[in-house]
């Protein structure tokens, strides 16, 4: 996580439900590690990354950004914005 304190993070850390999102498969070890935690952070959304999100009833393998959003009570939620691949043209 940037030490900088320059950069005014729009989010705390500490509001974030980490228990919540790695129990689907997105861990802050994960998001620390690509840099996109600081990002996120500041309100800003992330590159493109892969992800496997898991529920016990479905799995879910996909690229996409996240960003974090005000939810209910201004604590912050993960906004999953998954990629569209180009359709291929039918013949």
């Amino acid at each position: 996580m940037n030490t900088n304190q320059f950069i005014p993070y729009t989010y705390n850390v500490k509001d974030i439900d980490w228990a919540g999102l790695k129990a689907v498969g997105i861990s802050k070890e994960q998001l620390e590690a690509d840099g996109s935690l600081d990002q996120l952070l500041q309100g800003k959304e992330s590159k493109i990354i892969p992800l496997k999100l898991c529920t016990p009833v479905i799995s879910l393998t996909m690229d996409a950004t996240l960003k974090l959003v005000s939810g209910d009570g201004n604590k912050p939620i993960l906004e999953i914005n998954g990629l569209r691949q180009e359709e291929t043209p039918k013949k």
